[in-house]
């Protein structure tokens, strides 16, 4: 037999197995409706796959939405619709990278908070001066940023923390941020120095209460006992 000649059979197209499945936005997301059209193999292993977006891809409002990342999470399907949650968000590199400037400080914070109805999210701010910054100050943003997140987000049902971490709101942000979370950091945080942007870098989803509950209803094992 030639090298490479395959025994005999017919090769098995496994696009033919595969399904179209449209991928909807999570909840919080208005108008509601599809962002996504994908192939699957498997219902169940399709659960919990994450997809890339951008913000742009989800809104189609602002161009400049584009330099967010939005990943979403597949939850269910049926009847080839997929409901999805909302996995976390990021700046896109290169606007990140667009962002720093020689002669200025960059400050960074990051902490886990819990909203409203019991979703944990690692939440990471992020500030940009005009100028360099002692330590001094770089801490008192820090605390400002850390009181504001964590009076506001346990006041917000999980949808409302979506839209204002990425800028889904529709009202007025300033330009120096792009959502509604780092417009109030950023309106406090005026009176220390002076901000050259400021907003919620990214976010990731660390549990649910779903998430929780299934962790809590495992059976702990017994640990044995020391021998005599």
């Amino acid at each position: 037999m030639a090298k490479g000649a395959k025994k005999g059979g017919r090769v098995r197209d496994k696009w033919r197995d595969k399904q179209w499945v449209v991928i909807n936005k999570p909840s919080g997301f208005e108008p509601a409706g599809p962002v996504n059209y994908i192939p699957i193999t498997d219902v169940e292993q399709a659960k919990g796959r994450v997809i890339e977006n951008t913000m742009f891809d989800i809104m189609k409002q602002d161009p400049a939405q584009h330099q967010i990342k939005v990943y979403i999470q597949i939850d269910k399907i049926s009847d080839g619709n997929a409901t999805t949650i909302f996995k976390g968000h990021e700046y896109a590199k290169e606007f990140l990278r667009s962002l720093i400037r020689r002669g200025s400080s960059m400050v960074t914070f990051i902490h886990d908070y819990t909203t409203m109805d019991g979703h944990t999210f690692r939440v990471a701010a992020i500030a940009f001066t005009q100028r360099r910054v002692n330590s001094s100050k770089k801490h008192e943003i820090r605390m400002v940023a850390h009181k504001i997140l964590a009076e506001r987000i346990p006041q917000l049902t999980v949808d409302q923390f979506v839209l204002e971490v990425t800028g889904g709101k529709s009202e007025d942000i300033p330009r120096e941020t792009n959502s509604k979370l780092g417009a109030d950091i950023l309106a406090a945080t005026k009176k220390i120095t002076v901000i050259r942007h400021l907003g919620i870098k990214k976010t990731k989803l660390i549990s649910t209460p779903e998430s929780r509950a299934i962790e809590d209803a495992k059976p702990v094992e017994a640990t044995p006992a020391a021998p005599q």
